[in-house]
């Protein structure tokens, strides 16, 4: 998910405008990032003293502009350190100045204006979920998961269609099921017991499904890279970053996870 798409969840939340599928999405950030949670906390106080502070035209208008030229810098794809530095040089001579215009009439109180917060605010969430997200990459950015199509259907043409049916509509328990099946009549089917290792780890059944995953990737059969990526998705699902990054290492170059690998092996050093 891209931090454009978390925010608008943010907004909508906000808005009490999410719908059935959008409030499972953010529920489920939520539930594998603390960070997230933190992060909404923060925006949605600082929505709610926006709501309640910015009354006029001007100190919206200055609140838009800020905002504007923050989002542009984070939103970059190589921000550079100058740019970062000017912008935030900019937020401060303009609450200094407003102090200073303030303090001149009168001596004993300082007031800053609702728009200087609402920057503030904004710098702290935008440059601290951007240094945040260099070190702690999240199993959702980069977990894709295979269509399951099984060609030698067999005398279990039924259950093998209902365990297709099954997890390709994303319902993994009942998946869990019907390929627990077909794996009792045919012990030795990678494809089987690669899917069900799928299922298994989509429900957080980690154990599980590092089982299944080292037993297949000790193996020769043809999911043997593509289970030590997903037993390295299975350790990073659990913020175990450092078995995840071991297992990132044993991945051949003509692995076809290969580059995923080396993009997540940069971010979690």
């Amino acid at each position: 998910m891209t931090p454009e798409e978390k925010y608008e969840l943010f907004e909508k939340s906000c808005g009490n405008e999410l719908s059935i599928n959008e409030k499972a999405r953010l529920n489920k950030l939520f539930d594998e990032d603390d960070a997230v949670k933190k992060e909404f906390q923060l925006y949605k106080e600082l929505h709610s003293h926006l709501d309640t502070n910015l009354n006029t035209e001007n100190e919206q208008a200055a609140l838009t502009d800020s905002l504007k030229k923050l989002g542009d810098n984070y939103f970059a794809k190589k921000p550079e350190k100058k740019v970062v530095k000017e912008a935030q040089k900019e937020d401060k001579e303009k609450v200094k100045k407003q102090i200073e215009t303030t303090t001149t009439k009168k001596p004993k109180v300082i007031k800053i204006p609702a728009w200087s917060y609402a920057v503030a605010a904004s710098v702290a969430i935008i440059f601290g979920v951007y240094f945040f997200s260099q070190s702690s990459p999240v199993y959702n950015d980069f977990a894709t998961i295979p269509e399951l199509s099984i060609s030698e259907r067999g005398d279990a043409a039924e259950m093998v269609k209902n365990a297709e049916n099954a997890f390709n509509s994303k319902k993994y328990v009942v998946a869990e099921k019907y390929l627990s099946e077909l794996i009792s009549r045919d012990k030795n089917n990678a494809e089987y017991q690669f899917y069900y290792g799928i299922s298994l780890l989509q429900q957080d059944k980690y154990s599980n499904a590092t089982a299944i995953f080292k037993k297949l990737y000790q193996g020769n059969s043809v999911y043997k890279y593509k289970s030590i990526w997903f037993e390295a998705l299975n350790q990073l699902k659990q913020k175990k970053y450092d078995q995840c990054a071991e297992l990132l290492k044993t991945l051949p170059e003509d692995a076809e996870d290969y580059k995923q690998a080396q993009k997540l092996l940069k971010k979690l050093q």
